[in-house]
């Protein structure tokens, strides 16, 4: 059923492809020959999974790099960040493997960040409420899944069962005996920490082991993906109306760099800015809930398209979601081939399908300046 579906959707996207960034032949003759592809040379007669490093580590499900076996081989936790001015600069989300933005009510936007490796981090947030579409993409992960509540259609999921949560709301308390503290009075001081998540976790009795059978969510290019087909894209500018995100390239280290609200968008923690080897642009289709401002997503049982980015290119890919746990799989649209990332950091920016064109991909970074 899956490949029917792709199939027919590669048929729409070459009927209705999405303005993409125009490649300039010109000027990418150097940048190409420059830019060093930031991967480990791996053995290739060994499973990508099964490689391991000298020191013993494994090869982590979220980002493909080596990381501890304690926390390589455990479920990833999942937590709601808040993204509103006010909460700004949010705390410990550097260290997560992959992250979720998408835009909720009122125009704004929340996002989802997911550990494997949430250890030694002191603060971690702040921790805002659920959506339905989060605990969706969380279930992709198994993950343990923390938030503050959440709006009726995300309970309904989560008391089904759809994921085991952590809601931050029941279990806060004072820092370093509970799962969840504040800082402050408001709505915006919220926050857990790696001590709060495992006494969240103990208290509950979820188990860390992932299934025997678990299927990791990505797979990763043994040596590198450059995205040879695709366009020059050094700069990309997300149509999110109260936040106003962006991203640039950095050839130098082969990272997407963020800002938003018109500035760097740093971690508080360890006050670098955020940044990401692979953002993939996942167009949705959506609706409002009857009788509030609460927006839905249509991903179970669907397909779409998108953009994956990385290594300054981009390329149109169609995505595919077969049930409601089910791993979001995303392919090349000219070939059909699920894609391989490069390792590193995943952003995967939900994007609502009548807005999608308002995404602007600069094939030059310079064309961006300029542009603003």
């Amino acid at each position: 059923m899956k490949k029917q579906l792709v199939s027919a959707l590669l048929v729409l996207t070459m009927v209705t492809s999405l303005v993409a960034c125009g490649k300039n032949e010109e000027e990418n003759t150097s940048t190409e020959a420059a830019y060093d592809v930031d991967q480990e040379p791996v053995d290739d007669s060994v499973p990508f999974w099964e490689q391991t490093s000298d020191e013993g580590q494994v090869r982590s499900y979220l980002t493909g790099e080596f990381v501890d076996a304690e926390y390589g081989r455990q479920r990833p936790v999942a937590v709601m960040i808040e993204n509103t001015k006010a909460c700004l600069p949010q705390y410990g989300i550097a260290n997560a493997g992959v992250i979720y933005e998408c835009v909720v009510e009122g125009g704004i936007t929340r996002m989802m960040a997911i550990f494997d490796d949430y250890s030694g981090l002191d603060q971690i947030g702040n921790i805002r409420s659920s959506r339905p579409y989060y605990v969706y993409f969380a279930s992709e992960y198994d993950a343990i899944y923390m938030h503050a509540g959440g709006n009726p259609a995300a309970f309904e999921l989560i008391d089904n069962g759809l994921v085991d949560n952590l809601n931050a709301l029941q279990l806060e308390g004072k820092k370093g005996s509970a799962a969840a503290y504040r800082t402050g009075k408001s709505e915006h001081t919220l926050y857990t920490n790696s001590d709060g998540i495992d006494k969240g976790i103990e208290k509950l009795g979820y188990s860390q082991e992932l299934p025997s059978n678990y299927e990791p969510h990505f797979t990763f290019a043994e040596n590198g993906n450059d995205l040879a087909d695709g366009e020059d894209c050094e700069a990309v500018e997300l149509y999110y109306s109260t936040n106003h995100p962006y991203w640039i390239y950095n050839e130098d280290d082969g990272l997407y760099y963020r800002y938003e609200f018109n500035q760097k968008q740093v971690d508080a923690v360890t006050g670098d800015q955020l940044t990401a080897k692979n953002i993939i642009i996942q167009d949705v289709d959506w609706w409002t809930y009857e009788g509030s401002q609460y927006l839905g997503y249509l991903l179970s049982y669907n397909t779409g398209t998108g953009k994956y980015i990385s290594n300054g290119k981009v390329v149109d890919i169609v995505w595919s979601k077969d049930a409601d746990s089910d791993i979001t799989h995303y392919y090349y649209a000219g070939s059909g081939e699920e894609i391989q990332l490069n390792t590193g950091v995943t952003w995967i920016q939900a994007s609502q399908q009548e807005y999608s064109s308002k995404n602007v991909f600069y094939a030059d970074k310079s064309d961006f300046s300029k542009a603003n």
